[in-house]
């Protein structure tokens, strides 16, 4: 299976993201970063969050149909302040 991103680079395809993307995209990387950082692995962390390792994933590869509730139970268990949401915009 080719990825998009590998498509689109061996395609010279430009696709401009959304907002939407951008945002999910940089709060994929604050959440992967804190969950280094405090180590947990996503199984770790879904458990603790009361979410799925499916649900963490997402989270993490940036997708942008996750609910604030999940994210606020992510953020609460990784010490993710209203600081730390402020780099996304």
């Amino acid at each position: 299976m080719v990825s998009v991103e590998l498509y689109e680079q061996e395609n010279n395809v430009v696709v401009e993201k959304t907002a939407l993307e951008k945002m999910a995209e940089k709060r994929s990387q604050i959440i992967f970063k804190q969950r280094m950082t405090v180590g947990l692995t996503q199984s770790q962390l879904a458990e603790r969050a009361n979410v799925t390792q499916k649900t963490v994933s997402r989270i993490e590869r940036g997708d942008t149909k996750v609910r604030e509730t999940t994210l606020q139970k992510v953020y609460a268990v990784l010490g993710i302040t209203a600081q730390h949401l402020e780099e996304l915009k």
